[in-house]
This record gives structure tokens, C-alpha cells and sequence, in this order.
């Protein structure tokens, strides 16, 4: 089961990201037209939203909230 939702959700990001919706790039993440700064901080992946610093990968991302919808 949990092999299945990781699936439908990394699969859900790869749809994003192959209509244009979700970009990821080394220095931001790009969703629905807003740019999200992206760096590497004490060796962690981290992207400023709603100003302020957030672990890659963390359920705070609409875009991971999103992906998640269909792991219900």
C-alpha cells in the first residue's frame, strides 16, 4: 500500500511537470506561474515560501499537498 501511494504521488509530480505546471530547477521551484527560491542550507534542500525556509519534500508545498490528493 505504501509503495503505491509513493508511486501515485511522484507520478502526480511528473504529470505536473510534463504540462508545465511544476518546475523544479537547482535554484527554485516554479508552481502554478509563483517561483519559489531554492538552495542548499547546511547541507539540506530548502525552499523559501511564505517567507520562510521549508525542508524539500515537506506536506507545506502546495504542490506536495496537491500530489498528494490522490493517496486518499
Amino acid at each position: 500500500e505504501k509503495e503505491r501511494k509513493v508511486l501515485i504521488h511522484e507520478m502526480r509530480h511528473a504529470t505536473d511537470m510534463k504540462i508545465g505546471k511544476l518546475v523544479y530547477e537547482d535554484d527554485y521551484v516554479k508552481y502554478n506561474g509563483e517561483t519559489y527560491k531554492r538552495e542548499d542550507r547546511n547541507g539540506m534542500d530548502m525552499i523559501k515560501y511564505n517567507d520562510k525556509w521549508i525542508q524539500a519534500g515537506s506536506m507545506e508545498f502546495p504542490w506536495e499537498l496537491e500530489a498528494n490528493n490522490g493517496n486518499k
